[in-house]
C-alpha cells in the first residue's frame, strides 16, 4: 500500500483510529502495570500489617514474661517433679513406701519393682508389688497414707489374709507409680503463651505448701543430751 492511500485511510477513518489506539494503550498500562503495581502495593500494607501486629504480640508477650520470676518458677518445677517426676524414680519409691508402711504401724516383708504399670490416659506409671505385715485395725491408716502420698501412687490390686487368732494381717498390694516426661516443645516464638488458670495456680499453692510441710516434719532436729559433771565441782573439798 502507499503513502498516499495510507494518508487517505487515516484521512478517512482518525476519528476510529485514534480512540482505538489509546483504548488499546490504556488496556495495556492497566493489564500489564497498574494492577501489578496495586497487587503488589495491597501485598507489602498486608505484610507491614502483619508485622505491626506480630511486633505487639511479642511486646505483649516478653511484657507478660518479664513478670515471672525464675526462682518461683524453678520451685514450682521443682515441686511438681517432686510429685509426678518425669521419670522412674526407684530409689526414691522404695524409700518413700518403707517410710509410709512404717508410719502405718506395718512392716515391709518384700517390695518388687515391675517394668509398667496400668495403662492410664496419657500418663507414664510402672508397678510396684508391696508385700508388708501387720495389725488388721492399722491397714486402713496404711492405705491413706498411701493414698495422701505426696507422690503421686495408685492402688491397683489388693490381696490380704488374715490371721484371726493374732488379728494380723498379711497384705500384698499392687501399686501404680506415676510419672510422665516433660514436653521438650513449648511453641514457637510467636506462639500464645500458655497462662496457668486460677485452679491451676490454686493448685501449685497447695502443692507448694504441701511440700514444705513434708520437708519440715522429715527435717530431724537435735536433741540436746545433757552433760553429766565430771569430777567434784571443788577438788579441795
Amino acid at each position: 500500500m502507499k503513502k498516499e492511500e495510507l494518508l487517505k485511510f487515516y484521512q478517512a477513518y482518525k476519528l476510529f483510529i485514534f480512540p482505538a489506539v489509546v483504548a488499546l494503550s490504556s488496556l495495556f498500562l492497566i493489564v500489564f502495570a497498574i494492577i501489578p503495581q496495586t497487587t503488589k502495593l495491597l501485598d507489602n500494607q498486608k505484610v507491614a500489617s502483619d508485622l505491626l501486629n506480630k511486633s505487639k504480640f511479642l511486646e505483649t508477650k516478653a511484657s507478660i514474661l518479664e513478670d515471672y520470676s525464675n526462682n518461683d518458677l524453678s520451685q514450682q518445677v521443682e515441686n511438681t517433679l517432686s510429685v509426678f517426676p518425669q521419670e522412674k524414680d526407684f530409689g526414691n519409691i522404695l524409700g518413700l513406701l518403707q517410710q509410709l508402711t512404717a508410719q502405718s504401724g506395718f512392716s515391709v516383708v518384700s517390695i518388687s519393682l515391675g517394668e509398667s504399670g496400668s495403662k492410664l490416659a496419657e500418663t507414664n506409671s510402672y508397678s510396684v508389688k508391696l508385700q508388708v505385715k501387720g495389725v488388721k485395725v492399722l491397714f486402713q491408716t496404711l492405705l491413706n497414707n498411701l493414698d495422701n502420698s505426696l507422690r503421686l501412687i495408685r492402688v491397683s490390686s489388693i490381696d490380704v489374709s488374715t490371721n484371726q487368732a493374732f488379728q494380723t494381717i498379711d497384705a500384698s498390694l499392687t501399686l501404680d507409680a506415676l510419672y510422665s516426661s516433660v514436653p521438650q516443645s513449648f511453641g514457637t516464638v510467636d506462639a500464645p503463651l500458655s497462662q496457668l488458670t486460677q485452679q491451676e495456680e490454686g493448685l501449685l499453692a497447695s502443692l507448694a505448701s504441701t511440700v514444705e510441710a513434708e520437708r519440715g516434719s522429715s527435717t530431724v532436729q537435735p536433741v540436746e543430751q545433757p552433760v553429766s559433771p565430771r569430777g567434784k565441782s571443788n577438788p579441795f573439798e
